[in-house]
Parts: structure tokens; C-alpha cells; sequence
């Protein structure tokens, strides 16, 4: 039989195993295709017969096949970065045995994973032990279809998992960590400048292996170091996802979350990466310290809130504004108000904003609102005109204005500045007390929601209203 018959039909039955649409595809001239002459269907079909031909006699090496072999897919398979053969390799009629051991390594080779792009590592932030793990891909074999089984290592401990380059460009991997299953997705662009991808990993939380959580995975070409901030930034704790709604209401039919908690636990760990973040990168920048550490500052306030425990303000004005909003969108509720008349009182104040909530006060009985206003005064008897003019205005718009001399109260309540609501459906969870405690050695206002305290700035209320008088 000739030489080169011998190379075509072991090519078609070890390389393509007996796939004749295949085999054609790689001995096929498109540059011979003349679309005005044939259909491209007709043009394939041709070909194939002649290559069925090819396998079906013995034959040398064509004036066709030598003309059209640099146009041919056979020509352009590579191993290892080379031609896997080349024009004479089909010509020559003494080299059959160095053929079938070139076919014999491409298929060894061909068990081996082969993309475009060399990833070696894989990057992951274990929440649970706050660290940054590198699983080294040790080797990946192929599979089914584009489908490779892949050996990685982590402590010299090896776990087994599969590696898909999808028609996207997608790559799927799917990995067993220890008994966890992990789900890795990432989109290959074929960006030669960047030394690495990242993607999402989907799998279970590792305490119990049953709750789902997503975070950000990477795939790296070579090594990185886990201590640099840049890649603790890309994989921080703070992107990841958990589901654990549904373990919280096994016995109801209503779709329950806890959204204030959830952004709580994730404030918290940006608070914790910011902290790195100063140490490692920021250490020396006063600009970005202090931006971190107010957000530490709402950090604290948020995780009161999640409590329901009492937290502090500042800007008075501004809670003030915020207070009436809130009653307005309530509608039909008591408003109580006690306030130290001083020069710096926000009722005599005349900035835009401070005009504009006190227009909106002004406006309350508009939502069915009744307010009791009661102003602490040093003497009833010499209240300013400019003062006298607002109690005025206040009447006419249906607001019950009342006076209390300090020193009858001072010594007896906890503030002489609080203003609260008090709803008295069962459960009532709109209640509020907003005050300035005498005691504090801060000069700010607590936010009170618990029971026991706003309890105890209800009785000082009644104490102070049964002092005062109507203005």
C-alpha cells in the first residue's frame, strides 16, 4: 500500500475516527470555492466524494494535494507551538513509522486541555476564615466534547473538578472543595495584556453545606501574591451573596427578609476592609483615613438601628424636618413638642431652610396633626417681642402653645428639649422619643425607641404641661 494512502486513513481513523464530514473539513481548498459556479452544500459534497475516493484506493500524492495543502485545517494543527505536518511528511514514502508515532503523540497530547489562554491559579476569600485561598491547577485532561477534568492542589491536598470553554468564549468550571460542590463562571476575552480573569463562584456556605452563596472567583495565568491589596480588593467579602430568607420562615406562607441586617453584616465587613485598606495602602493619607473612619461612624449608627437600639443626631434641624415628613405621612396623630425658648431656637431662625420647616409645621393641622407645644422659658414675664410675634403665628394656625419657667422643672426631667409621638395601637412600632438629656455630657440628640425610656419622657411631659401655662 502507498506511504500515502497509509497517513490518510490513519489520520481518518485515529484522529477523526471514521468522521467523514470532519476529515473533509480538514482536507478541504475553500479558496477554490467559486459561489457563481456551485452552492457551497454542492462544493462540500464534491469534495468528500473525492476524499472517499482517496481512502477507498491506493494512491501517491496528488499535484491537487500539494498545490492546495497550505489551504487546508490539517495544515494548520499545531503541537506544542509546531506544525503537526507539514507538505513532506505526506510526500516522503520511507517516514510511515515516524508518522504513526507523530499521530500516536498528538493524540497523548490531545488528552490534555488546550486553550488559548494558560490559567495555572485559582483565587477564592474563605469568609469564614477571612483569607485568601490559591488552588494550583496541577493538570487538566480532556473530556467529552470541550469538556476537561482538572486536578487542583491547596496544602498538597489535591480535589478533582471539570473546566468547559463554552462557543462564548464562557469558561465553566465545576470543583469539589473538601464536600462542598463550587460553580465558577468566567468570560474569557482573550485579553493577552491582563494576567488574570475574574468571575463568580456559586456553591454553599461552609458551615452547614446548605446555604447558597455567590462571591467573586479569579483565574490567574501565574502566581499572585495573596497579601496584595489590589487582589483583597477584588475578592473582598463585601460582594458576596448569601440566601438565607428561607430559614427564616419555614412556617409561613409571607416572603420575608431582613434587608436592614443583611446591609448591617455588610457594613461591617467594609469597615473591616477599609481598616486594611488604611493599614496597607492609606497609612499615610489623612484625606482618606478620615473618610474611612466617618464611614465607620455610620457603620456604628447603622448597627443600632438593626438593634432598635437608641443612637444619636446632630443636626437637629435636619431631624426636625425628617420628624414632620414622618407624622405628616402618618396623618391624624398628637405631636408633643417641648423646647428651650433661646435665642438659638429653630423657631427663631429665618436661614431658607430653617423658613421652609417651619412653614411645614405650620402646616401640620393639614393632616389632622394636633400639636402641643411647650417652651421653656428662664421668666414668663420677659419673653422677647420676636418670640411673643412666633407664639402668636402658632395660635392662629390651631397649635397649642404653652410656657413652663425653667427652674420649676429643671431639677424634676430628664430633658428640656424632646419632642415625641405616642400611638397606642398594640405593637405600635412608629413611637419615638427625640431628646436632648439634660445629664449627657454630649451636646447631641438620642433617638429613643425602647419602651422603658420613652415611657419615662411621656411622665416628664405630663409633669411639665401640668406646670406651664397658656401663653
Amino acid at each position: 500500500m502507498d506511504a500515502f494512502s497509509q497517513k490518510l486513513r490513519l489520520i481518518y481513523y485515529e484522529i477523526f475516527h471514521q468522521n467523514i464530514d470532519e476529515f473533509t473539513k480538514a482536507f478541504i481548498d475553500d479558496h477554490k470555492y467559486k459561489s457563481q459556479e456551485q452552492s457551497r452544500k454542492e462544493f462540500f459534497a464534491n469534495r468528500k466524494t473525492v476524499l472517499r475516493r482517496w481512502l477507498a484506493k491506493d494512491i501517491s500524492c496528488t499535484n491537487d494535494f500539494k498545490k492546495s495543502f497550505s489551504h487546508y485545517a490539517i495544515a494548520k494543527c499545531n503541537m506544542q507551538g509546531k506544525a503537526l505536518f507539514t507538505l513532506e511528511d505526506f510526500q516522503a514514502s520511507d517516514n510511515i513509522l515516524e508518522f504513526e508515532a507523530r499521530v500516536e503523540a498528538y493524540l497523548r497530547y490531545q488528552q490534555r486541555v488546550h486553550i488559548k489562554t494558560d490559567y495555572q491559579y485559582i483565587y477564592m476569600f474563605n469568609e469564614s476564615h477571612e483569607f485568601i485561598y490559591a488552588y494550583a491547577i496541577k493538570e487538566w485532561r480532556r473530556g467529552e466534547g470541550s469538556e476537561a477534568h482538572i486536578i487542583l492542589t491547596y496544602n498538597e491536598k489535591e480535589y478533582k473538578g471539570t473546566f468547559t470553554i463554552r462557543d462564548d468564549d464562557n469558561i465553566f468550571i465545576t470543583l469539589q472543595i473538601e464536600e462542598i460542590n463550587l460553580y465558577l463562571l468566567f468570560h474569557d476575552t482573550h485579553d493577552n495584556r491582563s494576567d488574570y480573569i475574574v468571575g463568580v463562584g456559586m456553591g454553599y456556605t461552609s458551615l452547614d453545606n446548605k446555604v447558597p452563596r455567590a462571591e467573586k472567583v479569579l483565574l490567574a495565568k501565574k502566581e499572585l501574591k495573596k497579601e496584595d491589596i489590589e487582589l483583597q480588593f477584588i475578592l473582598n467579602e463585601t460582594e458576596s451573596v448569601v440566601a438565607v430568607e428561607n430559614r427564616f420562615t419555614l412556617h409561613t406562607e409571607e416572603l420575608k427578609i431582613s434587608p436592614l441586617m443583611k446591609f448591617s453584616n455588610t457594613f461591617s465587613r467594609y469597615h473591616t476592609f477599609f481598616t486594611r485598606l488604611i493599614k496597607n495602602k492609606f497609612s499615610q493619607s489623612f484625606y482618606y483615613r478620615l473618610a474611612f473612619r466617618e464611614f465607620y461612624a455610620f457603620h456604628r449608627l447603622f448597627e443600632r438601628v438593626v438593634r432598635h437600639e437608641t443612637y444619636f443626631i446632630n443636626n437637629y434641624q435636619r431631624a426636625f424636618l425628617e420628624m414632620l415628613k414622618t407624622v405628616e405621612n402618618i396623618g391624624n396623630v398628637p405631636l408633643y413638642i417641648v423646647t428651650e425658648l433661646t435665642i438659638d431656637n429653630l423657631f427663631l431662625q429665618y436661614s431658607p431652610k430653617d423658613m421652609e420647616t417651619k412653614e411645614r409645621f405650620f402646616e401640620l393641622s393639614t393632616f389632622g396633626i394636633e400639636i402641643c407645644i411647650i417652651f421653656v422659658v428662664e421668666r414668663i414675664d420677659t419673653i422677647p417681642k420676636r418670640a411673643k410675634n412666633i407664639l402668636e403665628l402658632m395660635k392662629k394656625a390651631g397649635i397649642e402653645v404653652r410656657l413652663v419657667e425653667r427652674e420649676t422643672i429643671v431639677h424634676e426631667v430628664n430633658s428640656l428639649d424632646f419632642f415625641f409621638i405616642h400611638l397606642n395601637e398594640k405593637r405600635e412600632d412608629r413611637n419615638f422619643v427625640m431628646a436632648d438629656p439634660i445629664r449627657d455630657n454630649k451636646d447631641v440628640f438620642k433617638l429613643f425607641v425602647n419602651e422603658v425610656t420613652m415611657d419615662e419622657y411621656r411622665t416628664d411631659y405630663r409633669l411639665i404641661y401640668d406646670e406651664s401655662e397658656k401663653a
